[in-house]
């Protein structure tokens, strides 16, 4: 009797699997081809939801250890606005920031916005992440040693994962840091159906003093997104 109901469970499992994204029989595309799928599909969404947190920033040090918000995807005039969190001289506060090219305004415990230069605090223009060709589309194209890891799952999302490693240049150039080391570890989340970039984990030694997570998710690929210069 155990032997029957073990065997008829098995249809079920394959169904469940199969209805899933998750089934075993399933192959995953070459990591090349799926970074440069996800790259594409990034470039050509046009905004995205964007969610961002750092596991840690060193004592004394100042920086971003989490953002959310929104982004369009540009060239010449790529925007981000949402909140952004970060340590400031030892305190951590909570700010709204509207970055389009290379401007940036924050609102700090106010409705009116500022011109802030986001260098001075010790944090990257998050706007700078939605330019293509030095943003998130280029640390996909700049993946050295690129290899297939796991399925997991996000939610309802299942994705798969590829590994590889990133330059020390992109690095500096997105987040304003790297001091410690020339390459960092990277792991892409991608959705096999869509080929959309869901997640990006970069872990390495952007401070000399620790080494560092930065998470990084997406989502909303091509929502409509209005983000304009703030009145001042």
């Amino acid at each position: 009797m155990r032997r029957r109901s073990l065997l008829a469970a098995v249809p079920l499992a394959l169904t469940l699997g199969l209805a899933s994204g998750c089934s075993a029989f399933e192959d995953a595309d070459p990591p090349a081809e799926a970074l440069e799928t996800a790259r594409t599909t990034f470039v050509d969404a046009g905004s995205v939801g964007f969610d961002l947190k750092q596991s840690a920033i060193p004592k004394g040090r100042n920086g971003v250890s989490a953002a959310n918000g929104s982004g369009v995807i540009d060239k010449t005039s790529p925007k981000f606005q949402g909140q952004v969190t970060g340590v400031i001289d030892g305190n951590s506060a909570g700010v709204e920031i509207i970055a389009i090219d290379k401007d940036t305004w924050m609102s700090f415990f106010t409705k009116d916005f500022n011109p802030v230069d986001m260098a001075d605090l010790g944090a990257p223009n998050p706007a700078e992440f939605f330019r293509t060709g030095s943003g998130v589309d280029q640390i996909l194209a700049h993946t050295s040693d690129a290899a297939e890891g796991e399925r997991t799952r996000a939610g309802d999302t299942v994705l798969q994962e590829y590994t590889g490693t990133i330059p020390k240049a992109d690095i500096k150039r997105l987040f304003n840091l790297g001091e410690g080391a020339d390459t960092f570890d990277v792991t892409y989340g991608i959705e096999p159906d869509s080929g959309e970039l869901r997640s990006v984990k970069i872990t390495g030694d952007f401070y000399k003093e620790a080494q560092t997570t930065f998470t990084l998710s997406l989502k909303d690929y091509g929502k409509s997104v209005t983000i304009d210069k703030p009145s001042t």
